[in-house]
């Protein structure tokens, strides 16, 4: 019986100590894409970006109700995850 507490203890401390390694890590890339995306949005003032052609083809699907399509394109057309699709999507 307390070895099988021990051992419990000890897996759960590991797995505890690895939820914060990664969290810590998550976070630590979390302020990084920050600041890159500040970056980006300032050089962007003094460049001419030309938008991407997929985004003609999904307002127009968006505009004829057809979201989900719109989505299914865009995760397609771009290799995004669901979510990312979704997002991009509606900030369009």
């Amino acid at each position: 019986m307390v070895w099988t507490l021990l051992i419990a203890g000890i897996v759960l401390g590991c797995v505890y100590g690895f939820y914060l390694l990664i969290n810590e890590r998550l976070k630590r890339m979390e302020t990084r894409m920050d600041l890159l995306t500040g970056k980006i949005a300032s050089l962007e003032k003094g460049v001419d970006v030309q938008e991407p052609e997929i985004n003609r083809k999904l307002r127009g699907l968006m505009k004829n109700g057809e979201t989900v399509k719109a989505v299914r394109e865009a995760r397609k057309a771009l290799g995004l995850s669901l979510l990312e699709a979704k997002q991009y999507v509606d900030g369009l």
